[in-house]
């Protein structure tokens, strides 16, 4: 590719992956899949790698997604909330082990691997153990307050529980996701078909609309929950790995993952995501992928991070399932309020994973 076709190209993937940032973040109304979108901001990161000339401050690739919406007030975070780099492949996973090997000159490092939850990214701060704020990601540097919205999560306390081996640090942000379950998502689309009324099409994208309605009665009529498993800002310190931190997370009586591994070194970790492949259908809440993690808080701090995430985790993502199906028919169904909608029947042939 010539310099002037990448130009071109770069401009135009910039364009596009920006379009799609707002629809998914600020709107919840994506156009395209998350493993289509991954693809096109894979391809400029690999453009902008191969031609630094056109290198420029406002790319998509160097920034976090901004989730702020007018109507609600900006709270910035105490430490900076990041995005994670992601990827489909075994082979870049074993190469983001490689990358630390050589950073820390030993094999033997040890992981966190934990599900990635497919919901909106979220931070709560407790002040000597009692809950005073819930703000979105936003830009990583300041977010949506929704403190209102998420009290209506009846999982998330409002007091976090100390005990002598578990203490409570005077100010600390946690950060993790709010979701739906697929029991709760499937009972609203329930509701909306039987009303004749267009059905949503995932539960992030309910997740990510509900919390950020202004009317915190609303948000209350649909069973949110919350699930948390990292630390920000944490003042004074009280664990000093991920590993601990899940300890703690659960005698707090915080909601957290249902299970993680610990991993030491690349085939172990692979062998952790096989096994998270395996369990994921069985958990209440959607995963889409893995979340590997250095356990030591000192040897994350010394990986550092890039403008957007940090050098010391990535997410690995299973690509979407995908099946052959075609159309038997298309029925239409009479709502409530006499709504006609037009609903495809489908028969299901073969799976292509």
């Amino acid at each position: 590719m010539t310099p002037a076709a990448a130009n071109q190209r770069i401009t135009a993937l910039r364009a596009q992956v920006t379009h799609h940032d707002e629809l998914y973040y600020r709107r919840a109304q994506p156009e395209i899949s998350d493993y289509a979108y991954d693809r096109l901001k894979r391809e400029l990161a690999d453009l902008e790698a191969e031609f630094p000339q056109f290198a420029s401050a406002t790319t998509p690739t160097e920034r976090v997604g901004d989730d702020r919406l007018a109507g609600f007030v900006t709270y910035r975070h105490r430490q900076r909330m990041q995005s994670l780099d992601n990827t489909y492949s075994e082979a870049e996973l074993r190469a983001f082990h490689q990358r630390l090997v050589k950073t820390f000159g030993r094999e033997d490092l040890a992981y966190v691997i934990e599900p990635k939850i497919d919901g909106l990214a979220v931070s709560v701060t407790y002040e000597r153990g009692k809950l005073v704020r819930a703000v979105t990601r936003g830009n990583g540097e300041e977010g949506d307050d929704i403190t209102a919205n998420a009290r209506t999560i009846r999982s998330l306390p409002a007091e976090l529980k100390a005990a002598k081996k578990f203490p409570v640090p005077d100010v600390i942000e946690i950060r993790g996701e709010i979701y739906f379950t697929t029991a709760e998502f499937q009972r609203i689309n329930q509701e909306r078909e039987e009303a004749g009324e267009p059905l949503y099409a995932n539960p992030r994208n309910l997740a990510s609309g509900t919390i950020k309605q202004l009317d915190p009665k609303l948000v209350a009529q649909r069973k949110l929950e919350i699930v948390l498993y990292g630390v920000g800002f944490c003042e004074p310190a009280v664990t000093d790995s991920q590993s601990h931190f899940h300890e703690l997370v659960k005698h707090w009586g915080l909601p957290t993952v249902e299970r993680t591994w610990q991993a030491t070194g690349a085939d172990e970790i692979w062998g952790a995501v096989g096994q998270l492949d395996k369990l994921r259908h069985s958990f209440a809440y959607g995963t889409d992928g893995a979340v590997v993690k250095l356990d030591a808080f000192a040897q994350q701090r010394e990986a550092g991070a890039t403008s957007k995430a940090p050098r010391w985790a990535i997410a690995y993502k299973f690509e979407p399932e995908r099946a052959e199906t075609r159309i038997n028919a298309i029925s239409i169904q009479v709502g409530r309020t006499g709504v006609l909608t037009p609903v495809a029947e489908l028969w299901r042939c073969a799976a292509r994973i």
